[in-house]
């Protein structure tokens, strides 16, 4: 993951999501995409929006 600061957003990478099945039970934006991450990676995503929140931790 990387913060893009300039459009103050994160870059994820995960696997590419490209069953049509799955990519169904979603509503994607045309320039948009959808990527998979492990279960096990959430705490991370968790651990840098605590840190945006509060620079002290």
């Amino acid at each position: 993951m990387r913060l893009d600061e300039e459009r103050d957003s994160y870059l994820v990478q995960g696997w590419k999501v490209e069953g049509i099945e799955r990519l169904g039970q979603m509503d994607i934006p045309g320039h948009e995409s959808v990527v998979e991450i492990p279960r096990r990676m959430a705490q991370f995503f968790l651990k840098v929006k605590k840190a945006d929140e509060d620079p002290d931790l």
